[in-house]
């Protein structure tokens, strides 16, 4: 069972969330929390594996927050805003993952559980976004690579679909995060 916390100071936001993450049989939203203060306080100790954060609240940002919440906790940012510069601010911070709240529910449910098995999450939107602001632009090929992943497929599978070796899709995979800033 993967443990979910929601941080977001809109209740229709959360309570949306917490609905359809409980339909999934693998997922339990454990807390839910109105502010980055509210959060701080009663986060500890509930053993939560994947936090869901907004990053605009009015006590603290959910940037300010990332920072201050407990270690091993994968965290996913959600914004109305998904410019690059936000995306790359909320990694560089240590987000696992980074949603639009225009996203999918499909898309939610895939983000949490990449992020709680070790994974960094971007919707293809997203990544695509963050690569062509660059500097160094991702080749035609990496960024395949990127959407593959993106949509939560394996390595081998991409390797498949793609007609390439899986070590050539985990070079590109490295060479892609490390264009990206990605870890």
């Amino acid at each position: 069972m993967i443990t979910v916390a929601l941080i977001d100071d809109h209740l229709i936001v959360r309570s949306g969330f917490a609905q359809l993450l409980g339909l999934e049989p693998d997922l339990q939203v454990v807390a839910e929390f109105g502010s980055g203060r509210e959060a701080l306080a009663g986060l500890p100790g509930r053993g939560v594996q994947v936090c869901i954060c907004d990053i605009s609240m009015p006590d603290i940002s959910g940037l300010e927050l990332l920072s201050q919440l407990p270690k091993g906790m994968a965290t996913i940012m959600l914004s109305v805003h998904d410019s690059p510069a936000l995306v790359e601010q909320a990694l560089n911070a240590g987000a696992r993952g980074f949603l639009s709240k225009r996203c999918s529910p499909d898309e939610l449910i895939a983000a949490v559980h990449t992020v709680a098995t070790g994974g960094c999450y971007l919707t293809p939107d997203i990544a695509i976004k963050l690569a062509s602001g660059r500097q160094d632009p991702l080749t035609k090929r990496e960024r395949q690579v990127a959407e593959k992943l993106a949509q939560g497929m394996a390595v081998k599978e991409i390797a498949a679909e793609l007609g390439l070796s899986p070590k050539t899709v985990h070079v590109h995979r490295a060479n892609l995060m490390e264009k990206l800033g990605v870890s």
